[in-house]
């Protein structure tokens, strides 16, 4: 049987009471709480449905009522992290009096903030596309809609004079600098440098992306 559909409602400090939460909400939030807090300790594949029930403090059952698979939950947190991401960026596309540079600062320099704030989900969520379907699917729409973006961009900015992208295939381009991007976050969350290295990579990162646009004057 499905759990309660809502809890007791909570007592506001200053007299009132909030909404009722539903029960629902409580026991798949724990659900992915649990698993975040798991990532911690160990590997994505090595985290079983058990050790999400216990770590969550629910019985099975209840988890296959939220969620089909441990796959779902991770696919679900990485959906959330990069939700986080589009709300702090507001756009993909490069807005009014927006330079290149500022561009990528605003998507990747925020991007990588995310990977920070998230970092062991991300880096899980990334692994996981390696072996397995549901999460490999999931990633690909995530990064599909980024780089259709910013090809659309990249056209818009070349016929406007703006750039000269390395080759006329701006899927292309868009597509092979998000995968070095990727791997680069991936990277440096998975080995976690001070912070000097990191800042290096970004630089590094950035030059190598304007320079692929074909950014003629970085002030544009």
């Amino acid at each position: 049987m499905p759990p309660s559909p809502t809890a007791p409602a909570t007592t506001d400090p200053s007299g009132g009471s909030r909404r009722r939460v539903p029960r629902g909400e409580v026991q798949r939030q724990a659900i992915l709480d649990g698993f975040e807090r798991l990532l911690d300790r160990m590997p994505a594949p090595d985290i079983s449905v058990k050790d999400i029930t216990e770590a969550a403090g629910i019985k099975r059952p209840n988890f296959y009522f939220y969620f089909e698979s441990k796959a779902a939950v991770l696919g679900e947190l990485v959906g959330r992290a990069w939700d986080d991401w589009t709300k702090t960026v507001g756009s993909y596309n490069r807005l009014a009096g927006e330079s290149h540079a500022a561009y990528f600062d605003r998507l990747f320099g925020q991007s990588y903030a995310a990977w920070v704030e998230h970092d062991q989900v991300m880096v899980a969520g990334v692994q996981a596309t390696g072996y397995d379907d549901e999460v490999r699917s999931r990633w690909s729409e995530l990064v599909s809609e980024l780089n259709r973006h910013l090809s659309l961009q990249m056209s818009r900015d070349t016929e406007a004079g703006l750039i000269a992208p390395l080759s006329d295939d701006h899927g292309a381009i868009s597509e092979r600098l998000t995968d070095m991007i990727v791997m680069a976050f991936l990277q440096d969350r998975s080995v976690r440098p001070a912070e000097a290295e990191s800042a290096r990579m970004l630089a590094a990162l950035k030059a190598i992306w304007l320079g692929a646009w074909g950014v003629r004057d970085q002030a544009r």
